[in-house]
């Protein structure tokens, strides 16, 4: 006999309608509203997952949240459970994150609102560097690793390319 699955996908539409911060069981300052958006609204949240408990009817989502100072560092993990109309649990990694009220779980809150807004049925996959804004604050991912000096390969630039001055006249 085949036991059922605990969870299953889940989707925006297993959100309530009306799904907001105000869910979050914490005073939010408006600072921690402002950085929240910002993490969201620049790509800071990123691999969104939806999983849906099937007896409870409790939908956990969890992400990813690049770190706005220590980018060569891992991202923060943070996971909101919600059930009905209330959000059950909210975790961060972050200093912040551990009393369940943070930035970034606003950022993620905030996503999934514009996301439900927008008429998604899922969390959007992550646009190409082309189809966002500036990029030049988001951490770059893996560090560069240093290389032996020898196996180096060292070029001089060419001489003979036209400046953009020569062009002109």
């Amino acid at each position: 006999m085949a036991t059922a699955k605990p969870y299953r996908a889940a989707s925006l539409s297993d959100l309530p309608n009306n799904f907001q911060l105000g869910y979050l069981n914490c005073e939010i300052s408006l600072k921690c509203k402002q950085t929240g958006f910002k993490y969201f609204s620049e790509g800071y949240i990123h691999n969104v997952k939806m999983l849906k408990q099937v007896v409870e009817q409790t939908v956990n989502i969890s992400a990813k949240c690049h770190r706005s100072q220590r980018k060569n560092e891992i991202p923060h993990s943070v996971e909101i459970d919600v059930n009905g109309g209330q959000i059950e649990l909210s975790n961060c990694s972050c200093t912040a994150g551990l009393s369940g009220c943070c930035s970034h779980i606003v950022g993620l809150i905030q996503g999934l609102v514009q996301w439900q807004m927008m008429g998604l049925t899922e969390p959007p996959a992550e646009l190409c560097c082309t189809s966002l804004p500036q990029q030049w604050g988001k951490p770059r991912g893996k560090e560069i690793k240093a290389v032996p000096a020898p196996s180096m390969i060292i070029v001089k630039p060419k001489m003979d390319r036209k400046s953009a001055e020569t062009i002109l006249n």
